[in-house]
């Protein structure tokens, strides 16, 4: 069985490159840019501007090759304060140019559904094609739902590919509620009870 272990921010670089090969063709990025070749330039510039916080708010789970990884935000963590916004806005805007806008449009509804109670949210989990079906995913899923379970709190996470649901099922996860960006994508918003610590 494949292990997943906590990452560093001296890890970030080749843990945005994951994240880029395993999100180039998911729903949600492909509606925020919709062009093929931009979105494989953008997207690892994209997940290194969100790695600046990742490490501080929660935890990144990774399998030792960084084929898969998590991105996890902790309790309290997970909607973005007005200061990060501020910070980010303009490397953002620096490097998704005028996709920026519908990635606003996103964030924005999923901030809307995430719940009011405290959890564990796993804000991206990714893992290279070339190492799909061999557990390295699930390692690093499984590392942070651990850290979770410690808190005894639940997990969410919110998926744009349906095929994702029976794999985030056999975690645990139940479909809270589904949404829909106008024009664009559906989301599952997905929930893992909170283990009882004994």
């Amino acid at each position: 069985m494949q292990q997943a272990k906590l990452l560093k921010p001296t890890d970030n670089l080749e843990i945005a490159e994951t994240l880029a090969r395993a999100f180039q063709n998911e729903s949600g990025w492909s509606y925020v840019i919709p062009d093929p070749k931009l979105r494989a330039q953008r997207l690892v510039g994209a997940f290194h501007l969100f790695l600046r916080d990742e490490h501080r708010k929660g935890a990144v789970f990774g399998t030792e090759g960084i084929e898969a990884v998590t991105l996890w935000r902790g309790p309290g963590q997970a909607r973005d304060s007005l200061f990060d916004t501020a910070r980010l806005i303009v490397p953002f805007l620096q490097c998704l140019r005028f996709s920026i806008f519908r990635g606003l449009e996103v964030a924005d509804l999923i901030e809307k559904h995430l719940p009011k109670e405290p959890f564990w949210y796993l804000h991206y989990a990714g893992c290279d094609p070339a190492f799909q079906g061999k557990g390295f995913g699930g390692a690093s899923i499984r590392a942070g739902l651990a850290r979770a379970d410690e808190d005894g709190l639940p997990a969410y996470l919110e998926t744009a590919d349906q095929h994702n649901l029976a794999l985030y099922q056999t975690f645990g996860f139940e479909v809270k509620h589904v949404w829909q960006v106008p024009e664009g994508p559906m989301f599952w918003g997905m929930q893992r009870p909170g283990k009882t610590r004994h």
